[in-house]
């Protein structure tokens, strides 16, 4: 007759370690789920509940003697360590390093939540001189329920509160190391507290001393997956500034060769002006002569890199539609360097034209930059209007582009900034933004 007790330790005690892992493979998922995601996961927990139910029969029944016992233990949590990252692979599309993050952190949260109840059972056990509940009891497997997945919803909430993004891209020889490292001492750690914790004392110290292994190792895990994150977001900036480099550098040599070209052809013109008798002649003659002289215009502003970004950005004004007006000395900003020059100009006014060329309106397609010394400050003033609705958050507005550079042309200005004791602010009032830049290159 199959009573309560019974199923628990036949059934239940067998199958519990599955049921923790699948409720981890729900909620550490990527969200990049495969196709038949539902019957995919129904598979997983199948799988992974034979697999433990198995282990476990074999360890219960045909194990003797507290070291076979103990490697019987061993092998099923690697078992199922396995088993979770085969189960990942099934249901998620995931990179062979984010596979190995996401098992390393289901086996941590596991075994977190399994020291946590381990703890609280023996501490209790030791203050009462008697268990709570009996062995195999219906009370004791609620309880133990409850704290897992008290344990795994708690520290999984954590985990995606606090990591932005997983590492994915990571040599994967670092992370396959430290997962093997971590899975030989939690195998090691099961061994001695199947083995080595016969004494209800020693008990509760190994599972507290466990627990705080685990705790350790949770958090090492979070500062590995935000170093990593900071480290790619580094690489994608530099690479981001690079390329504005070379993108200037090539329109430098563009745009002499552009004012060179204007400059003859204008003269060109010229002559085949005094010998034109035609009017319509003389009237084409005069609208190439109209364009010719707007893409020939030359800022001139004391600064050559500020000359180039100012240069190219008011011919593709002209071509956009759009009014741009500048008031600057550029020498103001002889103390920056060429490449915190292009990112600097260049971002403030790719991200106001971007703005600017959406507005419906011809009257205020304007885009005004201004620069001015101000005692100890050089403060560099850019205004446009715009009609898209703008998300702000930490005080700066989210891009809408795509792709890599995401929201690294403002993020650039504010480092810029931050370098030289200065500030980056933005407003948006009315339908007019404005971005305004404070250095103090005395105090950098």
């Amino acid at each position: 007759m199959m009573t309560d007790s019974w199923i628990v330790q036949n059934i239940d005690h067998r199958i519990s370690t599955a049921l923790i892992f699948f409720l981890l493979l729900l909620l550490l998922g990527n969200g990049k789920r495969r196709q038949l995601y539902p019957l995919r996961m129904l598979l997983s927990l199948l799988v992974l509940c034979a697999v433990s139910w198995g282990v476990r029969t074999v360890t219960d029944v045909y194990l003797t003697g507290a070291v076979l016992q103990g490697l019987g233990h061993s092998v099923h949590l690697l078992a199922m360590s396995l088993l979770y990252m085969a189960a990942c692979a099934f249901c998620y599309e995931a990179t062979p390093v984010e596979l190995i993050y996401l098992d390393l952190l289901a086996l941590t949260i596991f075994k977190i939540a399994w020291n946590t109840f381990k703890v609280f059972a023996a501490g209790a056990a030791i203050s009462r001189g008697a268990a709570l509940w009996s062995t195999y009891s219906v009370m004791g497997s609620v309880v133990s329920y409850l704290t897992y997945g008290s344990v795994c919803l708690l520290t999984s909430y954590i985990h995606r509160r606090v990591v932005r993004k997983m590492p994915d891209e990571a040599d994967i020889l670092p992370m396959f190391t430290s997962y093997g490292a971590f899975l030989c001492c939690q195998i090691v750690l099961e061994f001695c507290g199947r083995v080595f914790t016969a004494d209800a004392s020693a008990l509760f110290l190994y599972y507290l001393c466990a627990l705080l292994y685990t705790l350790i190792t949770y958090v090492v895990l979070l500062v590995i997956s935000q170093l990593a994150f900071y480290r790619r977001d580094n690489e994608e900036m530099h690479n981001f500034i690079r390329n504005k480099m070379q993108y200037y550098r090539m329109s430098r040599d563009g745009i002499v060769s552009l004012q060179i070209k204007c400059h003859d052809l204008k003269h060109l013109i010229a002559a085949i002006r005094t010998r034109a008798d035609w009017e319509s002649l003389d009237e084409r003659i005069q609208r190439l002569e109209d364009s010719i002289i707007e893409y020939g215009t030359v800022v001139e502003c004391g600064h050559e890199g500020i000359n180039i970004v100012l240069t190219e950005k008011n011919i593709l004004c002209s071509t956009c539609g759009v009014k741009f007006s500048y008031i600057i000395d550029g020498t103001l900003f002889n103390f920056m360097t060429e490449t915190e020059i292009y990112s600097l100009f260049g971002n403030a006014l790719d991200n106001a034209l971007e703005s600017c060329s959406k507005v419906t309106d011809a009257e205020k397609r304007v885009i005004s930059l201004k620069a001015a010394r101000r005692g100890d400050m050089v403060v560099l003033h850019v205004e446009n209007f715009f009609e898209a609705a703008l998300n702000m958050v930490d005080g700066m507005p989210v891009t809408t582009k795509k792709g890599s550079g995401h929201g690294f042309g403002l993020r650039s200005i504010q480092q810029i900034a931050e370098k030289y004791n200065g500030v980056a602010t933005v407003q948006a009032e009315g339908n007019i933004f404005k971005l305004t830049v404070l250095l103090r290159p005395e105090k950098a």
